[in-house]
């Protein structure tokens, strides 16, 4: 008996009959989209007598079960999704589509199928998904789908457990191609106020992976818009766009070019006023600390302007008021190795401010803090860095 959770339908009737339900049709599939699941679960029923005395196959399969197989690793399902040509009807649905309903559920079940499997990733861009994603995008003055953007994270990210060597790296520099790294861009221009901001951001952090991507997004405002985000973030209180925006342009300082352009444009002064802004969360200045760091590496200069602009202060203050915060506790180990490896100015004032007590308490309490507070004792000329 067919199973309706709700969600998205997408209906397989081997031979032809009326099913009294709004749908759009694609070839012997059907996509249908149920507002009121359990008042069709009698209607259901009732066909399924039917369609058993005309020796008819029915077959459901809802956007919530994929979902569901997804998350609790279940293959079984993907693969059935797989094998009956999901991939190739739903594109097909959502290329004839232009109701943002089919549309945002449609890329839900992508996102769903995709995840955690490489091989339905790889239908998927066979299918030339990425021209499908830039086509919507393009209407995105119309249409706000927010399930796009996972999407795109989802087929970027390697997640497939049972494969040696993913092809998302490869995805993204398709998914850049075609122009969809553009037209995130673009939706990061809207600033605040866009309601795609958030997700817009973590998806073209997964499709910068590499520094031609990462310049092109610079030279397309990409970091004027994210220096504008945190600006803008600060000044509401908005903690989550602020991490946001942290640590997409963390990924896109990973090019020498980008790091100098986010100098130039008073990033380092900006990033400290941030963290000054949320100097109670430690998850706001873990990700201020992290860009630091990237911003300082194998960059003296840098390291530098980002002791002037108070970046020692943060890390001693940080320390001591969060000792219990893991990931903020390494975040600083790593920025303080950064800002006195290639400093001998930053190391004497550093330590002359007492921050040798606090790596060691960060050595000492938490395992995962051991390399990274290490390393950092060693490069500020500390002999028994080891112990």
């Amino acid at each position: 008996m067919p199973r309706v959770l709700g969600g998205i339908l997408l209906v397989h009737i081997k031979q032809r009959c009326f099913l009294n339900l709004h749908v759009t049709t694609c070839g012997s599939f059907a996509l249908a989209r149920v507002k009121q699941p359990f008042a069709f679960r009698s209607r259901f029923q009732h066909l399924d007598g039917k369609l058993g005395l005309l020796g008819h196959d029915l077959s459901v399969y809802t956007a919530n079960s994929v979902c569901s197989a997804a998350t609790s690793q279940d293959t079984q399902s993907q693969e059935l999704f797989k094998n009956c040509g999901g991939p190739r009807i739903l594109l097909h649905i959502l290329d004839e589509s232009q109701n943002s309903d089919v549309l945002n559920s449609g890329f839900t079940l992508v996102a769903a199928a995709a995840t955690g499997n490489e091989i339905l990733k790889e239908s998927f861009m066979e299918l030339k998904i990425g021209e499908l994603i830039m086509l919507v995008l393009s209407k995105q003055g119309r249409l706000r789908i927010q399930s796009l953007y996972d999407a795109i994270r989802v087929l970027l990210t390697a997640d497939d457990n049972r494969v040696v060597a993913s092809q998302v790296y490869g995805y993204a520099r398709k998914f850049a191609k075609v122009g969809i790294a553009g037209a995130l861009v673009d939706s990061l221009h809207e600033g605040l106020s866009s309601p795609t901001l958030i997700s817009a951001s973590i998806a073209l952090k997964s499709m910068a992976v590499n520094d031609e991507i990462c310049k092109y997004i610079a030279e397309n405002g990409g970091i004027d818009a994210l220096l504008q985000g945190i600006d803008h973030s600060g000044e509401q209180g908005n903690k989550t766009a602020a991490r946001v925006c942290c640590s997409l342009l963390s990924k896109l300082a990973g090019s020498d070019a980008n790091k100098n352009a986010i100098v130039e444009k008073g990033g380092m002064n900006r990033l400290i006023k941030l963290s000054a802004r949320f100097s109670d969360d430690p998850s706001v200045l873990q990700e201020v600390m992290s860009i630091i760091s990237v911003l300082c590496l194998r960059s003296p200069e840098n390291a530098a302007r980002a002791i002037e602009a108070g970046a020692g202060d943060l890390a001693l203050q940080a320390m001591e008021k969060f000792p219990a915060a893991l990931r903020m506790q390494r975040s600083s180990c790593l920025m303080i190795r950064n800002l006195v490896v290639r400093n001998a100015e930053n190391r004497a004032l550093l330590l002359g401010n007492g921050i040798e007590k606090y790596i060691r308490m960060a050595k000492q309490n938490h395992d995962s803090c051991k390399d990274a507070a290490t390393d950092a004792l060693r490069d500020l000329g500390l002999d028994n860095y080891n112990s």
